[in-house]
C-alpha cells in the first residue's frame, strides 16, 4: 500500500486559509451587496431579491467555511502528533502512551500514576 499524500503542513495552511477567508467573506460580502443594490436606477423588487440572495450566501459561508477551517487546523495537529508517535522509538512511544517500561522488558509495562 502506498503512503498517503496528505501531509499536515498543507492541511494546516488550507485550514488557516479557509478560516480567514470565511471570516473575511462573512464580514465583507454584506457590504459589497449593499453597495451593489444601492444604485439609483434599480427597482425595489430586484434590490430586495438580491439582498435576500446575498444574505443566504453569507449565512451559508458563515456556518460552513470557518468551522471547516478550524477542523482542518485541528486535524493537522493530530496528524503531526500521530506521525511523531509512529516514527518514534519504542521507549518513547511507551512514555507518550503513559506506560513505564524498563529497557528490555516489553511485557512489564505499568501505567504511570
Amino acid at each position: 500500500m502506498n503512503g498517503s499524500r496528505l501531509r499536515p503542513r498543507p492541511v494546516l495552511w488550507w485550514g488557516i486559509g479557509l478560516t480567514l477567508g470565511g471570516v473575511l467573506l462573512t464580514l465583507l460580502l454584506p457590504q459589497l451587496g449593499y453597495t451593489l443594490t444601492l444604485q439609483h436606477d434599480t427597482s425595489t423588487g430586484v434590490d430586495q431579491g438580491m439582498l435576500v440572495g446575498i444574505d443566504l450566501v453569507v449565512r451559508v459561508v458563515a456556518q460552513v467555511v470557518p468551522p471547516l477551517g478550524v477542523a482542518l487546523i485541528g486535524a493537522s495537529l493530530v496528524m503531526t502528533y500521530v506521525g511523531r508517535l509512529l516514527t518514534a522509538d519504542p521507549s518513547r512511544r511507551a512514555a507518550v502512551a503513559g506506560l513505564r517500561s524498563t529497557p528490555g522488558d516489553d511485557e512489564g509495562a505499568e501505567p504511570v500514576v
